[in-house]
């Protein structure tokens, strides 16, 4: 896919925005929040609730057929990404400790959040394994340098700060959810749209895991992620010029 498509398309929403009205704009960001709370905790298969009970949830605050924590993992995404939408207004830096508050966020009420875990972990089906939990505290550390010193475009950026979280696992759960939150983070700090990752594109982006998991080559994830941008700006500019 060609970069200068996508920027094309990023230039054509500035120009819409400036003239679209506050309401239609507050719709399609309600609408995204709700899409990327269920693709979320959907992806993994193990909260099964549906978009049209996302949406009740979040009106009624409460389901009868649901369990507890499937609700509560809805709920936390929705202040987890609010959360980081005012850390960006604020300017805010990827910190270990925002890391720990995002992640905080996303298991409140489920368990205990906002610290690296002191435990091993095996990835299902997955070819490569996370790091020693001994390993956890440094893997981080080294993470925050690399940060600093990377090398590329915005969009590479946050693909490389969501596949680091991704192959370190620093938590016991919820690594996936922090993982996406953190390239929408990014994304939005350089004025880019954020992007839902839904189980259409499950295969894809595992295979993009593992594909720099096992030989450090984040294209197909940078990729994956261009092509989700490209979907999610043609969608709301066509949004915005109904």
């Amino acid at each position: 896919m060609e970069k200068g498509l996508l920027e094309a398309e990023k230039k054509h929403l500035l120009l819409m925005l400036k003239e679209a009205k506050e309401e239609e704009l507050k719709n399609v960001e309600v609408a995204f929040s709700k899409k990327y709370a269920y693709d979320a905790v959907s992806f993994e298969g193990n909260n099964h609730i549906t978009l049209e009970e996302v949406d009740t949830l979040l009106s009624a605050k409460t389901l009868i057929n649901r369990s507890e924590r499937e609700q509560k993992e809805v709920l936390n995404h929705v202040k987890a990404y609010d959360f980081i939408k005012k850390a960006v207004k604020n300017k805010q830096a990827i910190t270990e400790e925002f890391l720990k508050d995002l992640h905080q966020i996303i298991v409140q009420d489920i368990m205990n959040g906002g610290y690296y875990r002191q435990v091993n972990v095996q990835l299902m089906g997955s070819t490569h394994q996370p790091p020693d939990h001994l390993k956890v505290y440094d893997r981080m550390k080294k993470f925050m340098l690399n940060l600093q010193e990377f090398k590329g475009d915005a969009i590479e950026l946050a693909c490389y700060a969501h596949l680091s979280i991704s192959k370190i696992h620093p938590f016991v759960d919820g690594n996936g959810r922090l993982a996406r939150l953190v390239l929408n983070f990014v994304l939005l700090q350089h004025d880019y749209l954020p992007i839902s990752i839904s189980k259409a594109n499950q295969k894809a982006y595992f295979h993009a895991l593992d594909t720099f998991k096992e030989e450090k080559d984040m294209k197909p994830m940078v990729e994956l992620v261009s092509g989700l941008l490209l979907n999610r700006y043609n969608e709301v500019n066509q949004a915005l010029t109904k």
